[in-house]
């Protein structure tokens, strides 16, 4: 059974017009009125609680869209922060790569260097 809470004060001046009628002499037209205001009132029963009970959906979705933003936002910090650390380690491991390549080069051109330049001074051309 539905919770009617929301129209709680219109029933009670309902309830409060029908014992003054009913205390006062009653005509035919005060009982249209009444059985209009109650079939108007039977209408609206479950509609201001249907409107709260949807307002208190919208606000869980709300918190729920709020929570789940944040954990997405969480999760793409951590991405964003494992890839940086990525990016470094690799622009680490090219750099190291390039230096001892470097290096080898200059060993290398070193080495051939010295021995065409005594091949030169001392004539030993083959």
């Amino acid at each position: 059974m539905p919770a009617y809470d929301s129209l709680s004060t219109q029933i009670e001046a309902m309830k409060t017009k029908m014992n003054t009628l009913v205390a006062a002499a009653t005509t035919s037209q005060d009982m249209i009125y009444m059985s209009k205001s109650l079939t108007e009132l039977g209408n609206l029963l479950g509609v201001d609680d249907i409107v709260a009970a949807t307002a208190a959906k919208i606000t869980e979705l709300e918190t729920k869209r709020t929570t789940s933003l944040a954990n997405l936002e969480s999760a793409r910090s951590a991405s964003i922060a494992d890839v940086n650390t990525e990016r470094t380690s690799a622009l680490g491991a090219i750099t190291t790569a390039k230096d001892s390549s470097l290096c080898g080069c200059f060993r290398r051109w070193f080495f051939w260097s010295i021995l065409f330049s005594a091949a030169w001074l001392f004539g030993f051309w083959v």
